[in-house]
């Protein structure tokens, strides 16, 4: 009986422990969603800072139309903003509320008219605890290829994509996705065209760009 007892206790205190580091693991995770969503939130709101300073004030065309998804007729309004036929922004608000925020899309260009940044982030369809995505691209443009590199707002490097023809005149277009980016199974980025595509691509990481500008 007394042993039995103590193979009782012994399993309790067990399962005491496995339920205390269930709880710190469950409240560790609790803290890296509520902070992973604070940050993605915050960029959200400084997509819609940096898009009022691109656009307030400043005689750009403004077309704006609605956007429906199944089952959510005219879900969205859009207005996309355009300086001499370039895209400034483009912002969707959901059923036209300009305090609901969908989706927001911003591209800087340079002297040439050539996008050189761009910032997205979105929302899904009625859920507002944290965008769903967010989006962080810088643009090289070399001879005839069109390189970008894209960040999500947590400073990790989500994709590549490169278009365009080498200095041999050859049709170049391939993309790298997150998988890709870690794993290059096709040595791809060992190869002369990623090389020729991305070797002026000064930006390795997001760093300040955190605040879209």
């Amino acid at each position: 009986m007394f042993r039995l007892l103590e193979l009782y206790k012994i399993a309790f205190f067990i399962s005491l422990i496995l339920f205390v580091f269930s709880i710190a693991s469950a409240t560790e995770e609790s803290k890296e969603e509520n902070e992973h969503a604070r940050v993605w939130n915050k960029f959200a709101n400084d997509c819609l800072k940096l898009h009022k300073k691109l656009t307030d004030g400043k005689d750009l065309q403004v077309k704006s139309s609605k956007g429906t998804y199944i089952n959510m007729d005219g879900f969205y309004t859009e207005h996309r903003y355009l300086d001499d036929g370039r895209l400034i922004s483009q912002v969707q608000w959901e059923n036209g509320d300009q305090e609901l925020l969908h989706t927001i899309e911003i591209y800087i260009h340079d002297n040439k008219g050539r996008v050189i940044r761009d910032f997205i982030s979105a929302y899904l369809p009625s859920y507002h605890h944290a965008p769903t995505q967010t989006l962080i691209s810088f643009h090289h443009y070399h001879g005839d290829l069109h390189s970008f590199r894209t960040f999500d707002a947590s400073g990790d490097t989500v994709l590549e994509r490169c278009t365009g023809k080498n200095k041999k005149g050859e049709s170049i277009n391939f993309i790298l996705d997150e998988d890709d980016l870690y794993n290059d199974y096709d040595n791809i980025m060992e190869s002369v065209d990623y090389i020729e595509c991305f070797s002026g691509l000064q930006q390795t990481r997001l760093g300040k760009y955190i605040v879209p500008q």
